[in-house]
């Protein structure tokens, strides 16, 4: 599991009270010169996975659609993902899977569950959508095993254990979908066996 640790308040008092020293040392070495003192806040963070679990790095996005007409928008979990849209919608913006980072012994096998239904269903303003046709890639991470409708099986390529895999699928769009911004939530589950 990724947690994201800003820098703490005491970090940021040791750094002042450091920088204040080092202007009194300057003023003892050359009395009479004007000081400047500029004081400024430094972030430090770090992702931290522990093994044998899973964390979400990005959620899904299909991007904004254009058209009255019904269809699909079909989002393929790669690298570099794609949209492809069928049924006269027109896709614009960029689309993001799911993306989900890991870590386990190497060569060991990890079996990812599909939702619940191998369906994922959006509200918003207008009629409920559903993303159907859930797909899986570890690519190059993870080395496909085994599948079957309702999980991946794949073996950690990388030798550091470490691996992401995205989720991705087809945004199913009713006729005359009322505009607005539609969201939903699914659950991934990691076995590592």
């Amino acid at each position: 599991m990724i947690d994201r640790f800003p820098s703490t308040p005491r970090l940021r008092a040791a750094r002042r009270a450091s920088l204040a020293g080092a202007l009194i040392a300057g003023l003892a070495l050359a009395p009479g010169t004007a000081q400047a003192q500029s004081d400024q806040s430094i972030t430090t963070r770090v992702g931290l996975i522990d093994p044998l679990t899973i964390t979400k790095l990005s959620d899904m996005d299909f991007g904004d659609i254009i058209g009255p007409n019904a269809g699909t928008i079909v989002l393929t979990p790669t690298a570099t993902p794609s949209c492809t849209a069928t049924g006269g919608l027109v896709h614009t913006a960029e689309c993001q899977p799911a993306t989900f980072g890991g870590y386990g012994p190497t060569n060991a096998r990890v079996r990812v569950r599909r939702p619940i239904g191998n369906t994922i269903t959006l509200t918003g303003p207008g009629a409920d959508m559903t993303v159907t046709n859930i797909t899986i890639n570890g690519d190059p991470d993870l080395t496909p095993v085994r599948s079957n409708p309702n999980w991946e099986r794949f073996r950690i390529a990388r030798a550091d254990g470490t691996f992401i895999f995205r989720v991705g699928g087809t945004l199913n769009v009713n006729a005359n979908q009322a505009p607005g911004l539609y969201t939903g939530t699914f659950e991934i589950r990691l076995d590592y066996q």
